[in-house]
């Protein structure tokens, strides 16, 4: 498992910092209103790994942190104050279920899992907001 997770926290620190796009017309969803860009790290719980910073330049990215393919279709679950829950389809590519809670702007919880390129996975993580990506200030 320590594998799955290192490959997933790549791909998180890939997305950051290569900036990838993502669809214009994705809505915003509540639980997501307050909660900024920026410098955030993500760490597994209970898992003696450090954390890994990244730069989130959108924050839908957190929904998709495997999936990446382009051309996806969504569909919201759950969209309250507090917890959004969105599936991905990608043909060709696979599908992902992400339930993110928002304890606070700062402070997230994110649960995905799905399959993609055949494979089934399933990831948490607790990500926390640092600062802007320029100055990570804390």
């Amino acid at each position: 498992m320590g594998g799955r997770l290192r490959w997933g926290l790549a791909a998180v620190l890939a997305i950051g910092s290569a900036g990838v796009a993502q669809p214009a017309a994705a809505p915003s969803l509540t639980a997501m209103r307050g909660v900024a860009p920026g410098n955030w790290s993500l760490r597994s719980p209970g898992s003696a790994e450090a954390a890994r910073e990244s730069c989130v330049a959108d924050t839908a990215v957190l929904f998709r942190l495997r999936l990446r393919a382009t051309q996806c279709s969504r569909f919201v679950i759950e969209d309250t104050p507090r917890i959004a829950t969105v599936h991905y389809t990608c043909p060709g590519a696979g599908h992902v279920r992400t339930t993110i809670h928002v304890d606070t702007p700062r402070a997230l919880r994110i649960e995905s899992e799905g399959i993609v390129d055949g494979m089934p996975f399933a990831d948490a993580f607790e990500a926390r907001r640092l600062g802007d990506c320029n100055g990570r200030g804390r």
